[in-house]
């Protein structure tokens, strides 16, 4: 009897096996991140207060921009109160600026007006300008922004 060496069949099933487990792994790794894509965690966001300052350094009827934490905002103090907008149009993003004489926000890209309460009043921007909430506490004047 004779010993058979199939040197040839078990480095043929050596070599495949760790493709195919190659290719396995792969296509397992490419499928959970496709997972992760379709449905992304949702990390619950909360505003977070930051300081504006005293109240009183703001001018009357003047726009004060502001780059706080990514977002830039012009505050804007009126006899209505202390308002504090984002400085993206709604339209293209640019970035809007207050005209004080016309008491009114101007984007200069496409034209755009707002008014000095945010609201839309000529040119292509679909909607008002974003508005973030104020919160007085004693002099200071705090803006509650979403941190990213």
């Amino acid at each position: 009897m004779a010993i058979v060496h199939d040197e040839t069949g078990r480095r043929r099933f050596l070599s495949q096996a760790v493709m195919g487990f190659g290719l396995l792994f792969g296509l397992g790794l490419l499928g959970v991140r496709f997972v992760q894509f379709l449905l992304p965690s949702q990390k619950p966001t909360q505003p977070e207060p930051v300081l504006l300052g005293a109240e009183a350094r703001i001018p009357m009827n003047e726009a004060i921009a502001m780059d706080l934490s990514g977002h830039k905002l012009l505050v804007l103090k009126t006899e209505e109160g202390v308002a504090a907008f984002s400085r993206r149009c709604t339209d293209l993003g640019c970035l809007v600026s207050w005209d004080k004489q016309r008491e009114q926000f101007v984007c200069p890209c496409h034209q755009g007006i707002y008014d000095k309460t945010g609201r839309n009043i000529a040119g292509p921007p679909p909607r008002p300008l974003d508005r973030f909430d104020i919160i007085r506490r004693g002099e200071q004047l705090y803006v509650n922004i979403q941190s990213a």
